[in-house]
C-alpha cells in the first residue's frame, strides 16, 4: 500500500494510464522580422482561446465558471501587451518572448505563502505551455479520447488538461504535484473523482495498464490488490456515496444548532467568477472577498473603475446577501513590484496590508472609493487586514469618510452606513478586543497569522510545523477574547481563516458564541451538517473544560471524547 494526500474524495478502480508531458527548452533567438513572430504569437493566442471557448460551451456549473476564469487570464491585457512588446522593441521569437513574460507574473504568484494563490501560479503555467504547443506543434495525448475505467497518473495534471477529460471514463487521479485549493482538485470533487497527490517518484512507482485502487479520503493506494483490500473499498465507496446524498440535504437550510442558535455560514473568494461555487453551496453570504488578485495581475495600479466593476460584479451577484470586501492585503509574502516595497528581513513583522495602504493614502482611497460606489448595488461591508493600534483604526475610518465626502460632492450613490470592521490576526487586538469593538461594526477573526504571531511560527516552515498549531492554548483564549469582546460592545463576530471550516474544531467556535464561519465553497455543507447536529449548551461546556487546559494535546484529547 503507498499513502499520499487525499484531496477529493471517492474510491477509485482501474487501470493505470501514465500521462507524461514532453520536455522542452526554450531558446532565445534575436530576430529580424518581428512581424513574423507577432503573428506566430497572435495565431496562438487565437487557437487557444478559440479551444477553451469550445471547452466553455460544452461545461457547465463549476466546470464552465473555472474556464471562463481561465479564459479571463488568458485575455488579460498585461500578459498579453507585455509579450507584444518583448517580440517588437527586444526582437525576441515568440516563444522566448512568452517564456519570459509569464515566468515574471507566475514566479510573483509562486513566492506567496498562499496555497489558494500560488495554484493561480499553476492556471498561469498551463496557459503558457498551451500557447508553446501551438508555436511549436507540440501537442499532447487528447485527453478526451481515453479508455473507460482508467486512473491517471501524473507529475501534474493541469486546470485545461482537466477540463478536457470525459470524466466517465476516468475512475480516478493520482499526481506528483497538487493542491487542495487547484482548479483540478476543484474539478475533480465536482464530478466526485477521487484525486490522491504527494505521491513522490511517482513514475518510479507505476507502470501502464497496473491495476490498481484508491481511496482519496485517506490518501490509500493499493497496487494489485488482493480480494479482502478490493471488497473494503468497495465498501466504503457504498458509505461515501450515501454520506454526499445526506449533504445535498443540507443545501438552502438554515445553519443554527439543534437547540437554535443560529450562525452565518459563508465563503471566502478570490475572484469575482469565484461566486459561482457561493451560490452552488447555498452559503449565506461572502465573509471574505481578496482583493490582491486585483493588484497582482497587473504591472500598473488597478484603476478606481476597473476595481468598481468587480466589487458590483460580486455584489450584484450575491443578490443582497452580504460581502465583505478586504481592502489590500500584499507585503508580507505577497509582493507587488510596481509598488517598490522594500525588502525585508522579516516581512511577516514589516511593511504590509494597511500599513503600506496608510503610507499610500491616494492609492488607499481609489480602493475605498471604488468598494463604496459598488455598495450601491447590494450588501457591501469594508474589512481592513493587519491592525494591530486603534490609532490605526482611527486613521482608516478618517480616510473612508473622506472618500464619502468626495463622492458626496460629486452626487455619487453609495452605501451611507456601510459597515467598517477589521480582522483580528495580531494578538495585541485579540487582547484589546472590547476596546477595539468601540469603534468598529465587526470582527473577522484571521485564524492563519493569528496562530503565526501567537506561536511565533511562519506557518510556511516544514522544520518547526509542528509548533504551528489552532489548539495551542493561547491561541483559544485570544479566539475567545476577540468574540467575548465584539459581544459585549454588541458587535458580531466571524472568523474568515482555515480554522472556521475545521470540522474538528467548529464545536469550540459554536461554544465560544461566534456569529459568523467563513470557508472555502466546498466545505459550505460539511460545516452546515455539523454545526446542526450539535447543541450550543454542550459546546460551551466544552469550552469551559478546554480555556482551563495547558497543552495542545490535552485540548485535542478533550475534543475527541467530546460527544463520544
Amino acid at each position: 500500500m503507498i499513502k499520499g494526500k487525499g484531496i477529493s474524495k471517492g474510491i477509485g478502480f482501474g487501470k493505470v494510464f501514465i500521462f507524461e508531458k514532453r520536455k522542452r527548452k526554450i531558446k532565445k533567438v534575436i530576430v529580424e522580422n518581428s512581424e513574423n513572430e507577432l503573428e506566430k504569437f497572435k495565431t496562438a493566442l487565437n487557437k487557444v482561446e478559440k479551444e477553451i471557448e469550445e471547452t466553455i460551451q460544452q461545461s457547465s456549473g463549476t466546470e464552465k465558471e473555472i474556464m471562463n476564469a481561465y479564459l479571463m487570464i488568458l485575455k488579460d491585457p498585461t500578459l498579453v501587451i507585455e509579450t507584444e512588446n518583448l517580440i517588437k522593441n527586444l526582437k525576441y521569437n515568440a516563444e522566448y518572448a512568452i517564456e519570459e513574460r509569464f515566468n515574471k507574473i507566475i514566479e510573483m504568484f509562486k513566492k506567496i505563502n498562499d496555497e489558494y494563490m500560488a495554484e493561480r501560479a499553476k492556471d498561469i503555467i498551463d496557459i503558457k505551455e498551451k500557447l508553446l504547443d501551438k508555436i511549436l506543434k507540440d501537442e499532447n495525448i487528447k485527453l478526451n479520447k481515453l479508455p473507460q475505467n482508467i486512473i491517471i497518473v501524473a507529475k501534474e495534471l493541469t486546470t485545461s488538461e482537466t477540463a478536457k477529460l470525459d470524466f466517465k471514463n476516468v475512475s480516478g487521479i493520482i499526481t506528483e504535484i497538487g493542491g487542495v485549493n487547484s482548479h483540478t482538485a476543484i474539478m475533480a470533487r465536482t464530478h466526485s473523482i477521487p484525486l490522491i497527490t504527494e505521491i513522490h517518484n511517482i513514475n518510479e512507482i507505476f507502470n501502464n495498464e497496473q491495476y490498481i485502487c484508491m481511496n482519496g479520503s485517506t490518501g490509500e493506494i493499493f497496487i494489485n490488490p488482493t480480494k479482502e483490500e478490493e471488497n473494503n473499498l468497495l465498501e466504503q465507496q457504498k458509505l461515501i456515496e450515501e454520506e454526499k446524498n445526506k449533504l445535498e440535504e443540507y443545501k438552502n437550510k438554515e445553519t443554527k444548532t439543534k437547540d437554535g442558535f443560529k450562525v452565518e455560514l459563508v465563503s471566502n473568494i478570490g475572484i469575482p467568477s469565484d461566486v459561482e461555487k457561493v451560490i452552488e453551496s447555498t452559503a449565506e453570504g461572502i465573509g471574505l472577498f481578496r482583493t490582491e488578485f486585483l493588484y497582482m495581475d497587473n504591472e500598473k495600479m488597478p484603476t478606481e473603475e476597473e476595481q468598481f466593476l468587480s466589487y458590483k460584479e460580486v455584489a450584484e451577484k450575491m443578490q443582497g446577501k452580504p460581502v465583505i470586501i478586504r481592502t489590500l492585503d500584499v507585503g508580507g509574502d505577497k509582493e507587488i513590484k510596481y509598488l517598490n516595497l522594500p525588502k525585508e528581513e522579516n516581512p511577516f513583522l514589516g511593511f504590509r496590508a494597511i500599513r503600506i495602504c496608510l503610507a499610500n493614502i491616494e492609492m488607499f482611497k481609489i480602493q475605498l472609493r471604488a468598494i463604496l460606489k459598488a455598495s450601491a448595488y447590494g450588501n457591501i461591508s469594508i474589512m481592513i487586514p493587519m491592525i494591530s493600534s486603534i490609532e490605526e483604526l482611527r486613521k482608516t475610518k478618517q480616510i473612508v469618510e473622506e472618500c464619502k465626502k468626495e463622492l458626496q460632492e460629486k452626487n455619487i450613490k453609495f452605501k451611507k452606513d456601510i459597515k467598517l470592521g477589521i480582522m483580528i490576526e495580531i494578538p495585541s487586538t485579540a487582547i484589546m478586543a472590547e476596546q477595539f469593538a468601540k469603534e468598529c461594526d465587526f470582527f473577522s477573526i484571521g485564524t492563519n497569522d493569528l496562530i503565526q504571531y501567537t506561536v511565533a511560527v511562519e506557518r510556511g516552515n516544514e522544520k518547526i510545523s509542528n509548533l504551528y498549531s489552532k489548539y495551542n492554548p493561547a491561541v483559544i483564549r485570544l479566539i475567545k477574547m476577540a468574540i467575548d469582546g465584539a459581544h459585549k460592545e454588541g458587535i458580531f463576530c466571524g472568523m474568515c481563516g482555515e480554522v472556521a471550516g475545521d470540522s474538528k474544531f467548529i464545536p469550540i467556535l459554536i461554544g465560544m458564541g461566534l456569529d459568523e464561519f467563513s470557508m472555502n465553497s466546498n466545505k459550505i455543507l460539511q460545516a452546515r451538517k455539523v454545526i446542526t447536529n450539535l447543541e450550543k449548551k454542550q459546546c460551551e461546556k466544552l469550552v469551559e473544560n478546554i480555556i482551563k487546559l495547558d497543552s495542545s494535546n490535552k485540548i485535542k484529547e478533550e475534543l475527541e471524547n467530546f460527544k463520544k
